[in-house]
């Protein structure tokens, strides 16, 4: 399975076909590395959403030595699950200064069901720089260095290269963070600071030419429908459903609102970090508990007081503010760090205490956020001909059929977008964050296809090849499409093939 199956979800096929477009980019136009081959005639289709920029340039070689995408993609999912439990490890380790309680807050954060909620995202799963980045920037504070400070940075550089939301949340939770560190260490300040311009030099200067080319994006599609957006903004209620895989507690999550607002933290995390008022000296409980709060307001989006502001700022384009759970999930595995340490020094008399304090609540923690299982697909379709047949082609621009309607997306191109990777040809098709005007017109102009109107909007597309996939139609749709085909003679056959679902007829338009 690990080969041959992902979540069921169109952004797996999606995460599949943008780290093997960064492969075949690098190896083949590097200089049009952002320019995928979705939504011609668009360009920079790869920041229509999060490019996985890290994960794709990470993927490169498997891809070049023929591994396969699928199993690429699942060692990329499963190593960012891993990833990211090892940076906790790191972060609370040194705040605590013991194993054990670094264990607990590696497994909350590694096993939060957050995750469960975005298995299907590979970027989403890639969170391990921001531990990375509360430990470099411990560093700065705490032992001022420019080396500290350009660590800082570089770590939230590269949260923004693999996803472009953490990065962002990362920044903006960022702030309060140093400024509460500053606040609670006054004598040392002075000290600091130097530290921390250079992690925001390294900052910027990292992802400036990154951001640069969203900023242009966004200005070009517009800004965020905020209808949208308050769909995708937590409630308190968020923080209570859980995901409906979640094995104790997933009816709470299978009928409330929308994918992605399943916040569950867990019990155990909480009570973990709920005894970490207990620890002493509290300077850094006080710092995390803010910060969590912080992000939890956060991740309220338009539904709460915080992001309203940032949006009036300019923040509008991203979708979904939920997504700054993640950083919720952070401040309390650091808290929970430190409520594992405080009980353990309470019962360090005895002798397995220290032992049970460590163990029970990772065994609380493991059943607490244990799964059912994940819905999985199989992306094995075997050799699809068609698509060979496309590969040896002369280049020319691809669209296949059928399309969906515009108020009807995203219809099946996610799974075209996923078969492209067999043949690299410019597709008219496309599935990403965005949409643009030249695709939804083109969709509203082939309501009608064959006519004249549809068969203009595709010359004027420079469409070269037409294909039907007839498994994908509904009733006889495919056979009275292919009757009004056959009438129309700028359209010739050009052989009839297996697709990944059936039989799929080629066409080329003169």
């Amino acid at each position: 399975m690990f080969g041959t199956a992902v979540a069921v979800h169109d952004d797996a096929m999606f995460s599949i076909w943008r780290i093997s477009w960064i492969a075949h980019a690098l190896a083949h136009a590097p200089a049009h590395l952002l320019d995928g081959n979705i939504f011609y005639p668009a360009g920079r289709t790869l920041t229509f959403s999060d490019a996985t920029l890290l994960e794709g340039l990470l993927a490169a070689p498997l891809l070049w030595g023929r591994v396969s995408p699928t199993i690429t993609y699942n060692l990329l999912l499963l190593g960012g699950i891993a990833g990211s439990g090892f940076a906790m490890f790191v972060l609370a380790r040194r705040l605590v200064g013991s194993d054990g309680p670094a264990l607990v807050a590696a497994a909350i954060f590694a096993m939060t069901p957050y995750r469960i909620e975005h298995f299907m995202h590979l970027e989403l799963q890639w969170a391990m720089w921001i531990p990375l980045t509360f430990w470099a920037l411990h560093r700065a504070i705490e032992e001022p260095s420019p080396r500290a400070g350009v660590l800082a940075g570089v770590f939230l550089a590269l949260q923004v290269v693999s996803c472009v939301y953490y990065g962002v949340f990362l920044a903006i939770v960022s702030v309060p963070f140093v400024l509460l560190m500053l606040i609670t260490r006054p004598r040392e300040w002075r000290r600091a600071v130097p530290s921390l311009l250079w992690a925001v030099s390294a900052a910027v200067l990292l992802t400036a030419p990154y951001a640069w080319f969203y900023l242009k994006t966004a200005a070009n599609l517009g800004p965020r429908n905020l209808a949208e957006v308050a769909s995708y903004s937590a409630r308190p209620i968020s923080y209570l459903t859980a995901p409906p895989q979640n094995w104790l507690w997933g009816w709470t999550g299978t009928e409330r609102g929308f994918r992605e607002l399943n916040l569950y933290p867990g019990i155990a995390a909480v009570l973990a970090a709920l005894a970490a008022w207990a620890f002493r000296p509290r300077r850094l409980v006080i710092v995390y508990t803010v910060v969590t709060a912080f992000a939890i307001e956060l991740s309220f989006g338009l539904n709460g007081r915080l992001f309203p502001q940032l949006v009036r700022l300019g923040l509008l384009g991203l979708r979904s503010p939920a997504r700054s759970a993640i950083l919720a999930a952070c401040g309390i595995a650091v808290l929970a760090a430190f409520g594992v340490s405080a009980i353990r020094e309470r019962v360090r008399g005895y002798r397995e205490g220290p032992a049970l304090a460590t163990i029970l609540p990772l065994l609380l923690i493991s059943a607490d956020y244990a799964n059912t299982g994940m819905y999985l697909m199989t992306t094995d379709y075997g050799e699809a001909t068609v698509y060979r047949v496309l590969r040896s082609a002369d280049p020319g621009v691809v669209i296949e059929l059928p399309l969906p309607v515009p108020d009807g997306l995203p219809g099946r191109d996610a799974q075209y977008e996923f078969w492209s990777i067999s043949h690299w040809h410019p597709l008219v098709n496309g599935y990403s964050g965005y949409y643009t005007p030249e695709y939804i017109q083109t969709l509203d102009r082939m309501r009608t296809f064959p006519d004249d109107r549809s068969i203009d909007r595709l010359k004027t597309l420079g469409v070269r090849y037409l294909v039907v996939h007839r498994a994908l139609f509904v009733g006889d749709e495919a056979v009275q499409l292919l009757l009004r085909i056959g009438q129309r003679p700028e359209l010739r056959s050009y052989g009839v093939y297996k697709d990944p679902v059936g039989v799929a007829d080629l066409f080329v338009l003169d």
